[in-house]
């Protein structure tokens, strides 16, 4: 039988030291419970190694493992929402019993009580008709909420079951499984997308609940997953993220990095203010319009950033869409991927340009700015 990485799930193979699940023959017939050699590479020096897996195939590996589930596990993050509540995950779990892990709740700029956030949470649930159980309001990283997962789970399921955790990249899955496992650091953590391969099984200890961590599936219309890897880490926030506040004039121009650009159409009697937040290394640069030209041309990669150097040039080469959108008191309009505008006065009419295939969402405020 063969011996499947115990960080990423794939089939240890020997013989090719470029191929996904390579590992030395010596350390192979030594190691009971081994580790590839780019999953040790990715635990001990942080390192990228990427994979020619495709989108696809994550999705069909996660198809085949939902087939014989009791329950899912359906982690989001509540900093990027709109790119983790996706309808294409939404569609594979329709049909199962559901919890959902809703992860980074330490990023919130304003305190939420959990039971705030669930009900926000919940409201969009309902509208999309889930079998949701219940709903468990955590930070993976200060281990806030772990333990209760495992409560939840044993009270929905006292004769134990098989539960998928399910949810796209970089929500915190595998972390939520090693917390799981009183932080057994079983499966391989790490920032990068694409880094659990195929699923991976684990009983979690004195129950009869087998845990299944899916691969991580990419979904479209995220700005993150536009840019270099290096730049797809900057836009997920690790610590709290950024907000600042704008009163702008009517054709004033708001540069988030060098991604998304805001030009003002709301007439200046109205005043609008609304407040714009994203992970701490997106710059954000206000100018007049008739600077964006030459910022657009000379400072993407410098003063507008990200991108970066690296993968400016790619990004700009992107087909670029340009939007209206009208935005009132109390909503907030998303760039999935990246951050979101919070209207406080308004209404806020803008011009957005951003690539063709990012999605913008407006829905009702989870945060409302301060003045």
């Amino acid at each position: 039988m063969k011996k499947k990485c115990i960080g990423c799930g794939i089939d240890i193979q020997t013989h090719d030291d470029k191929a996904p699940g390579y590992l030395p023959e010596k350390v192979y017939i030594e190691k009971g419970d081994p580790v590839c050699k780019r999953c040790f590479r990715i635990k001990n020096y942080g390192s990228y190694v990427p994979v020619d897996i495709k989108d696809e195939d994550y999705k069909n590996e996660v198809r085949k493992t939902l087939k014989k589930m009791d329950a899912v596990l359906f982690v989001v993050d509540i900093i990027d929402f709109e790119g983790s509540f996706d309808k294409e995950v939404l569609d594979l779990i329709r049909d199962k019993k559901i919890i959902i892990a809703v992860n980074k709740i330490d990023l919130i700029p304003d305190k939420k009580h959990p039971s705030e956030v669930a009900n926000w949470i919940k409201e969009r649930a309902d509208k999309e008709r889930l079998n949701v159980l219940d709903y468990a309001v955590l930070s993976v990283k200060q281990n806030y909420g772990v333990n209760g997962v495992v409560r939840k789970l044993k009270y929905f399921f006292k004769n134990g079951g098989d539960i998928a955790v399910v949810g796209t990249t970089n929500v915190g899955k595998s972390s939520l499984i090693n917390g799981l496992f009183a932080g057994k650091n079983f499966v391989t953590v790490s920032k990068y997308p694409g880094t659990t391969l195929k699923t991976i099984k684990n009983k979690i200890p004195g129950t009869e609940l087998t845990i299944y961590d899916t691969p991580g599936i990419i979904p479209r219309g995220r700005i993150s997953d536009m840019v270099c890897e290096e730049c797809n880490l900057k836009l997920v926030p690790s610590n709290e993220i950024s907000r600042k506040t704008f009163k702008m004039k009517k054709d004033r121009v708001l540069f988030l990095g060098g991604l998304v650009m805001l030009k003002v159409l709301t007439d200046d009697e109205l005043k609008p203010i609304f407040s714009v937040f994203a992970a701490k290394d997106v710059n954000f640069h206000e100018t007049n319009e008739d600077r964006v030209e030459m910022l657009m041309g000379e400072h993407v990669g410098e003063i507008l950033v990200p991108p970066c150097g690296e993968c400016k040039d790619e990004y700009l080469a992107l087909e670029k869409k340009t939007e209206v959108w009208e935005v009132e008191d109390g909503e907030e309009l998303v760039f999935k991927g990246l951050g979101w505008i919070s209207v406080k006065r308004g209404p806020l009419k803008v011009e957005v340009t951003l690539p063709k295939q990012a999605v913008i969402v407006k829905r009702a405020a989870f945060i409302m700015p301060k003045r």
